[in-house]
Order: C-alpha cells, then sequence, then structure tokens
C-alpha cells in the first residue's frame, strides 16, 4: 500500500521502543547462554585453590582472616578480571554469529541502546560471581575454623560489583569490537598482569587500569599483600573516585564507538 504524497514524515525515532524493553530482551538471552557456567565455576575455582593453600600452608596461617586472604588473592589477581571477559564476549558472541549484528540496523533500538543494555546485563552474571565467592564459608567449615566471619570480606565482595563497572565497560567495548571470542580475553589477562605489576609497585597508575580497580577494591580487609587497605572510607574513596572517573571514560567510550561504528560489519 503506498503512501499518500501529502502524508506528514514521520521523525526517524518515532517507533524507537523505550531502553526497558531492550533490557528484558538481553535478560532473556542471558538466561539461555553459557555464562552461568562462568559465574558458578571461576569463583569456586578461586575457594578451592584458596582453601587448598591455606591447608598446604596451615602452619602459617591462622583464623578467618588468613583463608578469606588466600582465596580473595586467587580470586582478585586473575579469576575475577578473565571471568568478566569471558562473560563479555559471551554475551557479545551472539551479534557476531551471522548477520545478527547487522540485523540490529533493521530494529527500532540505536546501535548505542543495544551496546548499552548488553553490556548492563553483564552486571548480573558478575554480582553472581561475588554472591558464588561467598560458598567458601564451607571451605571455613572444612579448616575448623571458628564462627567469627570476616565482615570486611563479604563487604569487599559485594563491593567488587562497584569496582567491576570500569572493566566491564572495558571488555564489553572489546568485545563488541572483535570478531573473536579470545582476544579480548587474552587482552584481559595483560592488563591483569599490568595492574598486579602496578601495585606491587605500588604506582598511583594503577588506579587508572580496570583490573587494578577490581584488584583493590577485592583486597579490602585482606592481610595477603602489603598494598591491600583496611575496609574504612579512607582506603575505599579513591578506589571509588577511580570507579567513578574511569568508569565514566570507558562507559562513554562504549557509547561514542557503538554510536559512531552504528553496528556495521
Amino acid at each position: 500500500m503506498s503512501t499518500p504524497a501529502n502524508a506528514p514524515a514521520i521523525p526517524h525515532n518515532a517507533n524507537r521502543s523505550g531502553f526497558g524493553p531492550l533490557l528484558a530482551a538481553e535478560i532473556i538471552k542471558l538466561k539461555r547462554s553459557s555464562v552461568w557456567v562462568v559465574a558458578v565455576m571461576l569463583p569456586l575455582l578461586a575457594v578451592i585453590t584458596g582453601t587448598a593453600n591455606f591447608m598446604i600452608n596451615r602452619e602459617s596461617f591462622e583464623g578467618w582472616i588468613s583463608l578469606s586472604s588466600q582465596i580473595t588473592l586467587f580470586y582478585s589477581m586473575m579469576f575475577c578480571s578473565l571471568g568478566i571477559a569471558l562473560l563479555a564476549s559471551t554475551v557479545w558472541r551472539v551479534e557476531h554469529q551471522g548477520t545478527s549484528w547487522n540485523a540490529m540496523r533493521t530494529t527500532p533500538h540505536s546501535p548505542t541502546a543495544v551496546a548499552l543494555a548488553k553490556t548492563l546485563v553483564i552486571l548480573v552474571p558478575v554480582l553472581a560471581m561475588q554472591v558464588v565467592l561467598l560458598t567458601w564459608l564451607a571451605g571455613a567449615i572444612i579448616a575448623g575454623l571458628g564462627p567469627a566471619i570476616p565482615i570486611a570480606f563479604v563487604a569487599s565482595s559485594l563491593l567488587a560489583t562497584l569496582g567491576a563497572l570500569p572493566l566491564v565497560a572495558l571488555q564489553s567495548l572489546l568485545s563488541m569490537l572483535m570478531r573473536s571470542f579470545a582476544a579480548p580475553v587474552a587482552l584481559a589477562f595483560v592488563g591483569c598482569v599490568i595492574a598486579f605489576g602496578l601495585m606491587l609497585r605500588q604506582s598511583i597508575v594503577s588506579y587508572a587500569v580496570p583490573q587494578g580497580i577490581l584488584n583493590r577494591t577485592l583486597m579490602l580487609g585482606s592481610s595477603a599483600l602489603d598494598y591491600a587497605g583496611d575496609l574504612t572510607l579512607s582506603s575505599f574513596l579513591p578506589i571509588m573516585v577511580a570507579i567513578t572517573v574511569t568508569g565514566a571514560v570507558l562507559w562513554g567510550l562504549l557509547a561514542l564507538v557503538s554510536r559512531r561504528t552504528g553496528g556495521a560489519r
């Protein structure tokens, strides 16, 4: 059916749906993906390796703080950052298969809205990772420790969802731009090495590296490394500033790049 010549022009954005339905659609995709395997297995691996190291060196360690610190050490150095990289690659993988990402251009949603929605849903399994990490309590039972749970560990584990914001944006950006599933994960590993080296030198530059920000958040209250701060306002404030500034830059870059690429592949 032809459009009358005198019909008013329809604005380009008139048919664009709201962000809520788009986010809901991404959550449905998330439920059907394999991200939950990553969200469960990597924290459990950290719990197992940390508890095993605690038990093997029991004469050198003592109490809940030592056990939680050993678990956090393995998790903060690599497992958590690589887990986020795997989550981002998994979420974006479906868009790189066939013509899915190009087909998105025919939907009412802008490339920027799609990119932001896909990035936001990554935070759901990231939070699940932190909850699964708390299964270290089982390791505490095995180790025969008392009931005095270190609240600092629980708090830093949950605060890590905030600490992950810059890294989530970075890995989502890399996974959006790269068809390869493994390449963004490899870059995340390089970032882990760089961040750890900077933190051992106690360099302020580590606050600008997403992996370093996440590591510092997870290590709050830990006794495993010298640079780990206490869970106090004075220790968390610089981390919060780094999360805000670096996160704003990376989330803004994600929005800008997705807009400029327009989803073209």
